[in-house]
């Protein structure tokens, strides 16, 4: 079974991305061997596209953070997500492996990002923007406010 991790880099020594559907990168990874392969991630304009990972028979996800459409998804097929925050790719596969992180029962955010652009969060606001977990920032300057996500 391979896992699919939320990188911000496209090496082992990545940290875990704060973001699931909209990380940098997402290694899909053989746990045993440690093999891997790098994709390109998702743009926060497009919509994420989980089922091609599904359909590759990935179980287990890692993230630093997950929204409840992602974290939907993955449940409905079966798959279980990880939470390993602040640390590498290969720490974090390998906790997971052993068993040391048990798997997410909820979402770890309240909204998606386009759901929280339709309330009128994220870009184009009045200042610096605010930070919140779901990485969008309610500013009121020219600027994205940016949460943990990456």
């Amino acid at each position: 079974m391979e896992y699919l991790v939320a990188s911000s880099g496209d090496t082992l020594d990545s940290k875990v991305s704060g973001r699931f559907g909209h990380s940098n990168y997402f290694l899909v990874i053989e746990p045993n061997t440690m093999e891997f392969e790098v994709f390109p991630g998702v743009s926060k304009e497009e919509s994420q596209h989980l089922g091609r990972y599904m359909r590759k028979g990935i179980e287990k996800f890692i993230t630093g953070n997950i929204g409840p459409s992602a974290f939907t998804e993955v449940m409905t097929a079966g798959g279980k997500v990880y939470l390993c925050r602040n640390m590498p790719v290969v720490e974090a596969v390998k906790k997971v492996k052993n068993g040391d992180i048990q798997p997410l029962q909820e979402p770890t955010l309240n909204d998606s990002i386009h759901s929280a652009r339709k309330e009128g969060y994220g870009r184009r606001g009045m200042g610096g923007g605010g930070r919140r977990m779901d990485g969008g920032g309610r500013g009121m300057g020219g600027g994205e406010g940016r949460g943990w996500g990456r």
